[in-house]
């Protein structure tokens, strides 16, 4: 984006913002002062203590890890016992972490020991005079089957693809600073899906998980990442699933890890996918229809049109960058920059890129993806790729941090 629309961007927003800052100023008042746990035999109860009576919703997932996620207004951390924002858990908790989910928005999530299910949530006044707000969760001990039922993004209201995309799509998204870049690897299918099956009976699903761990033991040796995986054993996460782990990460870059497979059998190389255009004007009509005709609406359109074009500039030039350093590693698909409509590339802040190795219906490919050897080269090029991306990336990433301003929860 040229310095001359940001300017504008800018302008429009002072315009604005002394009408929109009455609207978010109560949220820096709120703050998070404690986080409790009562434990029954197979029930946990949760308490979070907040300075003001506040609204919230808690709901499961299940991945990577069971989790039990606390979303909540934008609030300050102060605890002062835990200055980290991260805790240790009890009964069904193991361990907790506070943190800005978007510039509206905070998140509390707990790391479960053993599938639960929600099986109550209110708020509380205070006990005394001048004392703490409370928001009770209390859980209870499951089986796994029943957990991954109940478990899912906002499960009462994401009943379909367009409204999961429109609760996504939320202004702003900026990573927050930090030492090392979080990257999301996201290994394709797995469980009761593997995926393509290939000429020798390779299954797309676990040459997709052995590349990924591949490129997290290369990624994490160079000190300058945080790798998190979408799963890291045979499971299936559901796309929504896959998304979160990006999302509650506020991750910097995600990457979707497959095998492709063709009828024809000459078909080999790899090939890298970004969104398309229909993806990208699903997620921004359905944005729009969510939005009331106000003059808040009107800014936060704005705000949606700048992360779909920052985030499918930035997917783009690092699909580009991969391609030049898979190519010293093997054959690439003609064309090999396609652009699908694919789920896990839809989320609209996050750049995000989808790799296609190689074809598990081609002899040579499927022996490559089945190798140890050449799958350590293959991610050799991207580790370089994504390298080369944030080097010449340099400070763009915090361009819409510049223009955006904080716009209250909808």
């Amino acid at each position: 984006m040229c310095d001359g629309v940001v300017m504008r961007v800018q302008q429009l927003f002072l315009a604005l913002s002394a009408g929109l800052a009455l609207c978010g100023a109560g949220l820096a008042d709120q703050e998070v002062r404690d986080v409790r746990f009562g434990v029954e035999v197979a029930t946990t109860r949760v308490v979070i203590e907040m300075s003001e009576a506040t609204e919230f919703r808690a709901f499961t997932l299940d991945g990577l890890s069971d989790r039990l996620v606390v979303d909540l207004p934008q609030a300050r951390w102060s605890v002062a016992s835990l200055v980290s924002g991260e805790g240790v858990g009890h009964g069904l908790v193991d361990a907790f972490r506070f943190f800005d989910n978007s510039m509206t928005s905070s998140r509390v999530v707990f790391e479960l020991e053993h599938p639960a299910v929600i099986v109550n949530q209110f708020a509380l006044d205070p006990a005394t005079p001048g004392g703490n707000h409370r928001l009770v969760i209390d859980v209870e001990r499951t089986s796994a089957d029943s957990f991954q039922t109940a478990s899912g993004f906002n499960h009462t209201r994401a009943d379909s693809l367009d409204s999961l995309i429109a609760e996504r799509v939320e202004a702003v998204y900026v990573p927050p600073q930090r030492d090392r870049r979080v990257i999301v690897i996201d290994p394709g299918h797995g469980g009761r899906d593997p995926g393509s099956i290939g000429r020798s009976g390779t299954h797309e699903s676990q040459v997709n998980l052995e590349a990924a761990r591949e490129l997290r033991r290369q990624l994490e040796a160079t000190g300058r990442y945080e790798v998190l995986m979408t799963r890291d054993r045979d499971i299936y996460p559901s796309w929504e699933e896959r998304v979160g782990v990006m999302e509650d990460a506020r991750a910097d870059l995600f990457l979707s890890i497959h095998a492709d497979s063709s009828s024809n059998a000459d078909v080999r190389g790899a090939a890298v996918y970004t969104l398309n255009d229909r993806a990208e004007n699903r997620a921004r009509a359905r944005a729009r229809e969510d939005s009331s005709h106000t003059q808040q609406a009107d800014v936060n359109n704005i705000l949606v049109e700048l992360e779909l074009r920052e985030k499918r500039n930035q997917s783009s030039a690092f699909a580009e960058v991969l391609l030049e350093h898979l190519d010293d590693a093997g054959p690439l698909l003609a064309n090999p920059h396609r652009q699908a409509n694919l789920f896990v590339l839809l989320d609209p802040r996050v750049p995000a890129v989808l790799l296609e190795m190689g074809f598990v219906t081609n002899r040579t490919d499927e022996s490559n993806l089945n190798s140890a050897s050449a799958r350590r080269r293959q991610m050799e090029a991207v580790t370089r790729g994504i390298d080369s991306y944030f080097a010449r990336r340099g400070d763009d990433g915090e361009l819409l941090e510049q223009t955006a301003i904080a716009l209250p929860a909808r």
